[in-house]
C-alpha cells in the first residue's frame, strides 16, 4: 500500500504532495517491478529513484552493474514518459566494519563493498547522463560529513536522523527550485527510503524524519 505523509507543504502559495514509496530489502529490479502501479496510482511529477545499495552489498540481493543498469534506465525512461522529472541519488559508501558485521567477507569475492558501490555509481551517473535524469550527489555530501559513521548511521548502511537530513537536503538541491502548485513527489526506493533506523519498530506511521519527511519541511 502506497504510504502518503499526511502533511503538505507549503511552497510560496504552492502546496505539494511527497509520497514515500520505499520498501526494505529490495533491489532495484524488485523497485521496477512495481514503479508502473505506484506512477499510474501516485501521477507524480518528480519522481526521485534511490536504490542500488541491496544490489551492489546485500548478498542476498546482489545484481551485477549491467543487471542494475538496465532496470534504473528502464525506470528512468518509464518515469520521463508518464510525464516526471527524474532524480537519481547515488548511493554511499557504507561503514564497512560494521557493515560486515551482518554480511561474510566472503561473499563479496573479489570485489568488495567499497569497489561494488564505485562501479553501481558509476551506472547510475551513466543512466542519468543517457536518460536525461538529474544526479543527487549523496556519496560526495556523505563523504564530506565523515561517511557512513555513528553520527550519520545506525548500522554502516542506514542513517541517523541526521543523516537522512543531509539526505533530503541532497535531494532538494537536485530538484527545481520552483515547484508548481499541486505538485506530487514519488521518493521511491528500498529500506533508505523507508526510513529504517528511525522508523518505529515493527513499522508504524511515518517518522518525521526520514529522508521524503524530512523534504517535506525543506519544501517550506
Amino acid at each position: 500500500m502506497i504510504c502518503l505523509l499526511a502533511l503538505t507543504t507549503a511552497v510560496g502559495l504552492a502546496r505539494v504532495k511527497i509520497v514515500n514509496e520505499g520498501v526494505p530489502g529490495e533491489n532495484s529490479m524488485e523497485v521496477d517491478a512495481r514503479l508502473d502501479r505506484v506512477l499510474a496510482q501516485v501521477k507524480p511529477q518528480y519522481v526521485v529513484i534511490f536504490v542500488g545499495m541491496n544490489d551492489a552489498v546485500n548478498d542476498h540481493k546482489f545484481l551485477q552493474p549491467h543487471e542494475t543498469e538496465l532496470h534504473v534506465s528502464a525506470m528512468v525512461k518509464r518515469s520521463r514518459a508518464a510525464g516526471a522529472q527524474v532524480v537519481l541519488v547515488s548511493v554511499h559508501e557504507p561503514d564497512v566494519v560494521r557493515l560486515l558485521q551482518r554480511h561474510s567477507p566472503a561473499a563479496y569475492g573479489s570485489r568488495p563493498p567499497e569497489r561494488r558501490i564505485r562501479e553501481l555509481n558509476d551506472v547510475l551517473k551513466d543512466c542519468a547522463r543517457r536518460d536525461h535524469a538529474t544526479v543527487a550527489d549523496f556519496y560526495t555530501g556523505l563523504s564530506r560529513e565523515g561517511g557512513a559513521n555513528v553520527t550519520m548511521s545506525t548500522d554502516g548502511v542506514h542513517l541517523t536522523a541526521k543523516g537522512y537530513a543531509l539526505l533530503a537536503a541532497t535531494v532538494r538541491k537536485a530538484l527545481p527550485e520552483h515547484i508548481d502548485s499541486g505538485s506530487t513527489i514519488l521518493c521511491i526506493g528500498d529500506s533508505l527510503t523507508y526510513g529504517i533506523g528511525v522508523r518505529p519498530a515493527g513499522g508504524g506511521p511515518e517518522s518525521t524524519v526520514t529522508y521524503p519527511a524530512q523534504l517535506q519541511f525543506l519544501l517550506r
